[in-house]
């Protein structure tokens, strides 16, 4: 009888995030697509302190103990399984099983200024410990690979893996119109926070609707973020803060139908472990203008509109 390899992967954020963005989408759709897979070459089972869906397999808390310190460890340690994935910055101490760790950006180090300082302190700590500890390192671009060799010199870079993301997340969904949308309109997906550069995109719109005359709106879908008191201020200062339209979280339906509609796409980050949001704009036939940060390289479809990529 063939035994089939169980990968146990911490699922926390699945629980505790209701509006997924960036990391979060990451884990479901590798959630989603160990579901989908047929062959079961290796089966991989989602972890989290309680389950709110049926695939999750809940290891309660102990205590008020920390669960990835205590709860976590004394489960894998019973032997079910032959690899652990830490799909969000983080290994699990006291394990004596292979372990993977997925480092999606740098930017607590790169761009310290832009993260809270209770993330900032959190990731100093268990990213250190992570690369040091995992037999392989997921990175989803070069950029975030070159990051990791320069930040953590020790690293042996034949422990990296590039893996790039897939803009396919979308493709099976039907895009809904939201109430209300703007005509025409520019459009950024994202959270709200310093590392998006968002003050610069205000900036750079004014001058398009005050000097250009374009008729255009901007839309801004995320979550409300942090650090973005200056930003809000400066919306709130805009002669035509009218056509600046801060629509916050939306479903998956409503971010498709933006894409397939924005007469413009705009990333104007200062830095991006990958920049997916670029690829799903692609994907969905709008022309992209994306600020150069150098982990890109992204492959326009072979069929479609083809949308221009300015870096």
């Amino acid at each position: 009888m063939t035994v089939i390899p169980q990968v146990a992967i911490d699922v926390r954020i699945l629980t505790v995030q209701k509006e997924l963005a960036g990391v979060g989408q990451y884990i479901q759709e590798l959630v989603t697509a160990s579901q989908r897979d047929t062959t079961e070459s290796v089966r991989l089972v989602p972890l989290s302190f309680t389950a709110h869906h049926s695939s999750i397999i809940a290891v309660p808390r102990i205590g008020r103990l920390p669960w990835q310190s205590v709860a976590l460890p004394l489960h894998l340690r019973q032997g079910r399984y032959q690899v652990f994935h830490g799909p969000a910055f983080s290994l699990p101490p006291f394990v004596n099983i292979p372990a993977v760790v997925t480092i999606h950006d740098l930017t607590y180090l790169r761009f310290e200024e832009t993260v809270n300082d209770d993330t900032r302190k959190y990731l100093r700590r268990v990213v250190r410990y992570a690369v040091g500890r995992a037999e392989c390192i997921i990175v989803p671009s070069t950029e975030v690979k070159a990051d990791v060799l320069r930040y953590f010199p020790a690293v042996d870079g034949s422990r990296i893996r590039v893996i790039a993301l897939g803009s396919d997340r979308l493709r099976q969904k039907a895009a809904v119109e939201p109430s209300a949308a703007p005509q025409p309109f520019l459009l950024h997906v994202g959270t709200i926070e310093p590392r998006k550069n968002l003050e610069f995109l205000l900036q750079a719109f004014s001058i398009l609707v005050n000097r250009f005359k374009v008729p255009h709106h901007l839309v801004l879908v995320g979550g409300g973020g942090w650090k973005n008191q200056t930003f809000h201020a400066r919306v709130q200062e805009m002669k035509a803060r009218d056509r600046v339209h801060l629509v916050g979280y939306q479903d998956d339906r409503a971010v498709l139908w933006y894409y397939q509609h924005a007469a413009l796409y705009v990333m104007p980050s200062h830095y991006e472990g990958f920049g997916l949001p670029v690829m799903e704009a692609i994907a969905s036939g709008v022309p992209t203008v994306m600020r150069e940060f150098g982990c890109l390289n992204p492959r326009i479809p072979n069929s479609g509109p083809k949308p221009s990529l300015i870096c």
